[in-house]
């Protein structure tokens, strides 16, 4: 099962337009991924068939500096956010010895207290995201060997909450598809035993235009996603584990077209993240998986000093 929730709603990425410092700031709004977007570690492997999970998430993340795209810090910046989601995947039979399901994930974006940018307060809105339609299947399942490969694509629909004269948006209001792989392998161990796995999942963004006004747009370029996870499972009869996280974003630049005029309004999804992770199964049917990650790197954006998430699954 695959998660595009885990850093999708983290950061809140601002339209720097005109000076380099920020002083005009356009219309902005989340970006989503990476949108940032990640699975956990319990989505590499494959579900059994005509099985049911719910989950709850809750993502925190606090930024105290901006960055311009050209690398220019700016201060006196709180950016913070609060994320409940809320996540449905179904599971169906094999189709040629194919594990496949699909999926629905619906978050809701709070903006925790004043938010600024280098000392300028901006107006937010909070509410619902656009929600996230998935399906996907298993080409590869290996247990024996704990190896798997996963194929995903996701569409989000522009249905959010969005308002064109607020300078942070729980929504893009566009279109967003999203296509994905995931691959696992045991680095060293038994593969249903104590053992150091990797991760690697690659994500590709493709965004619609934001209609801002009559005549005007938001134009965002496509979003590479990479995600490596190392986890090391400690308890095998629980599947315990903690491990590394790293994640890195490129790309997303936000244009304004305005009467044919394209202008760079300074945003991008350019972060790099690092973070430890860990989860455990609580009962056969419950788990729980947290994680709690920091930027050491951003380029049009916020960057998170801090960014967790705890999320907890049901199976039925």
């Amino acid at each position: 099962m695959t998660d595009k929730t885990a850093s999708k709603f983290s950061r809140a990425a601002l339209s720097v337009a005109g000076a380099a410092f920020g002083v005009g700031l356009a219309v902005a709004a989340m970006t989503l991924p990476a949108q940032a977007g990640g699975p956990l570690p319990y989505d590499a492997p494959s579900p059994p068939p005509n099985v049911s999970v719910a989950m709850l998430y809750n993502q925190f993340a606090s930024a105290t500096t901006f960055y311009t795209q050209h690398g220019t810090k700016l201060g006196h910046t709180n950016i913070e956010t609060d994320v409940p989601i809320l996540r449905l995947v179904h599971t169906f039979n094999p189709v040629d010895g194919m594990q496949w399901g699909a999926q629905l994930i619906v978050p809701y974006v709070s903006f925790l207290g004043n938010q600024r940018v280098g000392g300028q307060s901006l107006s937010h809105q909070g509410g619902f995201a656009e929600p996230q339609l998935s399906a996907f299947i298993y080409p590869l399942n290996n247990p024996a060997e704990d190896e798997t490969a996963v194929l995903a694509y996701f569409v989000s629909p522009p249905s959010g909450s969005y308002n064109p004269s607020i300078a942070l948006n729980a929504s893009t209001n566009n279109w967003v598809n999203n296509l994905e792989i995931g691959f696992t392998h045991k680095i060293f161990g038994q593969a249903k035993g104590r053992r150091l796995d990797l991760q690697v999942w690659a994500d590709g963004y493709v965004y619609g235009d934001t209609s801002v006004s009559p005549g005007v747009h938001l134009k965002t370029d496509p979003v590479g996603q990479l995600i490596v996870y190392a986890p090391y499972y400690f308890h095998p009869q629980t599947a315990g584990y903690v491990g590394l996280s790293f994640e890195k974003t490129f790309g997303g630049r936000v244009s304004e077209v305005k009467a044919g005029v394209t202008t760079d309004t300074g945003n991008r999804n350019d972060f790099t993240r690092l973070g430890i992770i860990a989860g455990s199964f609580l009962s056969p049917t419950i788990f729980g998986q947290a994680e709690l990650s920091t930027d050491l790197q951003t380029r049009g954006g916020a960057r998170n000093n801090v960014v967790f998430l705890a999320q907890v699954g049901k199976v039925f």
